[in-house]
């Protein structure tokens, strides 16, 4: 039942997802109002929960996937050796999954990148994201800001994979000798 709502997110339209978290922040909002007196407006933090809530499930495929291949005598030994949960998680099992935790980070920054319908639903007014701008540039035609703002994006999205391939092959360096 657990991994069903988890990978709900993956199965589930983008404008779907974009009209629940709507809901969620029109009628979630006031509800914690009344119950609380506290009031949220619409904004950056709207746009960090319904992004987080989008990625997740991605997230934890890959983890996930990452885990399941993980040696687990590493940790008993770990134990064994009197390393307590915290310990054993920070020096044994962090480095292990690490490769599939930066590769979550990595396809959440770009799905995140891409999603610009979810966004485009979370903010508030006057609150925008870059993929929103550009999207919201891109109406008037294509000018020379929208190229050069796309040029950026590019060089940014390959620096991050040509860091994460060179930081990949240093692992497996590590792990030979």
């Amino acid at each position: 039942m657990f991994d069903a709502l988890l990978y709900l997110p993956i199965i589930i339209p983008d404008v779907t997802m974009a009209v629940m978290m709507l809901v969620f922040f029109d009628q979630g909002f006031d509800l914690i109002d009344s119950l609380f007196g506290v009031r949220f407006a619409k904004g950056l933090g709207s746009i960090i929960v319904s992004h987080i809530a989008f990625n997740i499930a991605f997230v934890s495929v890959v983890v996930r996937a990452r885990i399941a291949g993980m040696d687990e005598t590493l940790e008993q030994a770990a134990a064994d050796l009197y390393a307590g949960r915290w310990k054993a998680f920070r020096y044994v099992t962090l480095p292990q999954i690490m490769p599939g935790v930066l590769g979550g980070a990595l396809l959440a920054l770009t799905l995140s990148l891409d999603d610009v319908v979810v966004t485009q639903f979370a903010a508030g007014p006057g609150s925008t994201t870059l993929p929103v701008y550009v999207f919201s540039l891109i109406r008037k035609g294509v000018t020379p800001l929208i190229n050069a703002v796309s040029v950026v994006m590019l060089a940014a999205s390959l620096v991050l994979v040509i860091g994460s391939l060179f930081a990949q092959r240093a692992s497996q360096g590590r792990r030979l000798t």
